[in-house]
This record gives structure tokens, C-alpha cells and sequence, in this order.
């Protein structure tokens, strides 16, 4: 097993009593799972040789992107951008056996992944496992993304598979055609708010129309909020500097996170929303009964007045994932490290490095959480990757763990309300920054 090691952490008591709920104990991030190229559970030899031939396989063309743990098992996206990618969904043993580069076995099966049949999966950047086994898909239904024709092969649809059956049968839910362009939008990631009716938020780094699109499973609504001012991608930070590499990359809002919930001033259960355009420095929030007012979606801005600029980080950040007490971890691109924050604690002052490696930390892109305290992180190299640079002859993906004792956002506490509250109303949501504060003062008295 591969170390990687020059900075790991070891948390101890904070000043302020028992704040940050920290572990005890952590791990130094490890490779478990390393590839060159990516490869699959074949149902015969005779079928990869035909894939092979005819160009629906092509290795250096299948990215890693997504990653989450459900019961021993991972599952990993693989974004159909390019052309010859078998399957856009895999999963593989949570624990190594005899190899550290497995390969990948289609989820829920080959058919369910195959190119132009709109009742299998065309192309999924993302996806999120809630509390009660739901796995939620972003199915963008457009292939090619990184070619020079793009093609539409089905509408983009949020998919769902529940995992606790067994039987994987895949729910489709397409997104209406006025909240989603299916020949513009790029559903990048979403979080999962198990409230209320099961909400799923989901950034579009759309090219031409970025924003967060709100989904609600219990009537299957959805709407589309847009800030131009936070979900677009600054010039400045479009320049990616990656061990030698230089790469332009100017994408709109992508990384998404949930935090914990939380009283409001007027004892409504709230939660917090982060997110960050992928070219950018900046780190944004909001609450998510703002999102969840769908009158706020009729025009460009309405939603600004309760957006909150939290500061700068380091470097550009991809994905990130909160965990159940809301402690952020998140990439920083430019500086090949991993980050955390604890959301209790101001955000210019609060961020800590917990791990750099300029060789193994190459590109740091989705993070997930098992049920025993580890987090994993895939290390992709998409700055190769969209350079059309990728050697074989290296490693190319890797997926990191480490102990922290934590557990996912989707297990976080549930609160309930204090008082009647007005559903999904802007007036009954209170100004970000005196919520965040409520929600500090939480964590120090907890």
C-alpha cells in the first residue's frame, strides 16, 4: 500500500472545549486503488476485442470523475467527454483483494449503460447516495462533451436506483426543457437534502447558462436559480498550473456541499449551501430555503441579495464534500493539496492543509465517506486528460483514503422546527451571515 505523506494531520482538542468535533486519531491519506488506464469486468473476451475494434473502447478516453461508497462497495463515474467509454457508471470492492488496480464492473449492468437507448445511462459526471439508500444520478444525456460534435444522444434526467432492494431498476426523471438546455447545460454535481420532500441541488456549469438547478422528488419539480456574479468563472483563475502543465479551463460554478442544519432566528431548521465555479478563488453560500423558493428562479440575480462571498482560497477547488458535523474537504488544484474547513470557524482564518503531494496529488476531483469513518478522494490528472495528454505509460487515476472518523453530510443531525414555518419562502429565509453565525454558536455549545 502506497503512502502519501508530506503533511498529515493529527487533531487534537481545539481551544475552544471539545470544538472542532474532531477525532482523535488521523491517517495519513493512502493510495488504495491506482490505474494507467481503465479497464472492465468483460462479459467475455470476445466482446472487449470487439469493442476494441471497433473504437467503443478506447483506454485513454475513460476518466474516473465521481466517487461514492455504498455497503462495501465503490462506485465511480466515468464521464462519456470522449468517444470509446463502455460504461459512464462502474463500481468496484471498497476493500483490495489481490490487485491495487481492479477492474471496473458496469452498475447496474452493460445494458444499462449502453450509448442511445434512453432507458440506460448516457453520461454521468455525479452522483449521491442519501441516507435512505436512494442513489441519485446526474445523466446529462449528451456524449462527447469534449469532442467537436457533441451529440444529444437523450433529455437530461436525474436517475434514480434504490440500492436496498437489490433488483437496481433505474427510475428516469427528465428535467423539463425550461429548466435544462439539453444541448447546453453540463449537470456537474449535486447534494441530497433528505427534508421536506427530498430535495436534490445541482450545479450546471453551463457554458452559456450557469446555475443551480433545484429539484424536489415528492412532485418531481424543478426549477433553476442563477447568480452571475457567484456561479461564473473569473479570467484570472481559468489558468491551471499543474506540474509542468498549463492548462485553460474558464468553467462556471461545479463543486457543491451541505452543511448541517440549523435553527434559524426564528427557529426554522435551515441549511447552508456552498459552492464555487471551478475557475475561481472564491467560496460562496447560501441557504437552502432559498433554493427551495421557486419564485426566485424567474430572473438572473433575484437570489443575490442572500448569496455570501465567504473569502479566497489558495487555489481552485473542483469537488467537495461536507461531512455530518461540518467539516468541508475540498480540493485546492493549483497547490496539489487536500484542504478541510471547519464551517464553525471563519473561512479566511480556518482552512488547514491535510495533505500536498505534488506527484500523487495531481488534480484532487470528488470526494465520499464510507460507513467507517474513512474519506476517499479520486485524483484524476483532467488536466492531461482534456490536453489529450494522457500516457499510459504513467498513472493516471488514483483513489486516496483516510481515517477520520466522520461520516457523510446525508447522516447529519435532524432538528425540527420550533415554529410554523412558511414553505420555501424567501421571506422566511433569514440573511446567510446571521444564520451561519446561529450555526457556529451551535458548534461551540455542542
Amino acid at each position: 500500500m502506497i503512502v502519501v505523506v508530506l503533511l498529515a494531520i493529527v487533531a487534537a482538542a481545539a481551544a475552544q472545549g471539545d470544538q472542532p468535533r474532531k477525532p482523535t486519531h488521523r491517517e495519513q491519506f493512502r493510495v488504495i486503488y491506482e490505474w494507467r488506464s481503465i479497464d472492465f469486468e468483460w462479459e467475455s473476451p470476445e466482446d472487449r476485442d470487439v469493442y476494441l475494434n471497433s473504437s467503443r473502447y478506447i483506454p485513454q478516453n475513460v476518466l474516473i470523475s465521481g466517487i461514492n461508497y455504498y455497503e462495501n462497495n465503490i462506485f465511480l463515474t466515468l464521464p462519456r467527454m470522449l468517444d470509446g467509454v463502455p460504461a459512464t457508471l462502474a463500481t468496484i470492492p471498497a476493500f483490495q483483494n489481490e490487485t491495487t488496480a481492479p477492474k471496473l464492473k458496469p452498475f447496474p449492468s452493460w445494458k444499462d449503460n449502453a450509448v442511445g437507448n434512453c432507458e440506460s445511462l448516457q453520461f454521468v459526471q455525479n452522483i449521491e447516495i442519501d441516507r435512505n439508500g436512494i442513489m441519485w444520478i446526474l445523466d446529462n444525456g449528451r456524449i462527447g462533451t469534449l469532442t467537436s460534435k457533441p451529440n444529444s444522444k437523450c433529455p437530461p434526467s436525474i436517475v434514480l436506483i434504490d440500492l436496498k432492494s437489490g433488483e437496481n431498476k433505474l427510475e428516469r426523471i427528465p428535467f423539463s426543457l425550461d429548466v435544462v438546455n439539453p444541448n447546453t447545460a453540463y449537470l456537474n454535481d449535486l447534494v441530497v437534502d433528505n427534508r421536506d420532500g427530498d430535495f436534490a441541488y445541482i450545479t450546471d456549469n453551463s457554458a452559456v447558462d450557469p446555475g443551480i438547478i433545484v429539484f424536489r422528488l415528492s412532485d418531481k419539480k424543478s426549477w433553476k436559480l442563477r447568480d452571475t456574479k457567484s456561479m461564473s468563472s473569473l479570467p484570472e483563475a481559468a489558468i491551471f498550473r499543474i506540474n509542468g502543465t498549463t492548462v485553460n479551463l474558464p468553467v462556471n460554478i461545479d463543486g457543491i456541499a451541505l452543511g448541517p442544519q440549523f435553527y434559524t432566528e426564528d427557529k426554522a431548521v435551515d441549511r447552508t449551501v456552498y459552492y464555487c465555479p471551478l475557475s475561481s478563488f472564491h467560496l460562496y453560500a447560501i441557504n437552502a430555503s432559498v433554493l427551495q423558493n421557486e419564485s426566485l428562479a424567474v430572473s438572473n440575480g433575484a437570489i443575490g441579495p442572500y448569496v455570501v462571498d465567504l473569502g479566497m482560497k489558495a487555489s481552485q477547488t473542483d469537488g467537495m464534500k461536507m461531512d455530518s458535523t461540518g467539516i468541508l474537504f475540498f480540493g485546492l488544484i493549483g497547490n496539489s493539496t487536500i484542504a478541510e474547513w471547519n464551517t464553525a470557524t471563519d473561512f479566511s482564518t480556518g482552512q488547514r492543509t491535510i495533505a500536498r503531494d505534488p506527484n500523487y496529488i495531481q488534480w484532487v476531483d470528488r470526494f465520499s465517506f464510507d460507513d467507517r469513518g474513512n474519506v476517499y478522494v479520486v485524483i484524476n490528472r483532467l488536466h492531461n486528460f482534456v490536453k489529450n495528454q494522457v500516457s499510459l505509460n504513467e498513472v493516471n487515476y488514483r483513489i486516496l483514503k483516510s481515517y477520520t472518523g466522520l461520516k457523510s453530510y446525508v447522516f447529519g443531525e435532524d432538528l425540527k422546527p420550533e415554529t410554523p414555518v412558511t414553505p420555501h419562502g424567501a421571506s422566511s429565509a433569514p440573511k446567510l451571515a446571521a444564520s451561519m453565525i446561529v450555526l457556529a454558536l451551535a458548534h461551540l455549545l455542542a
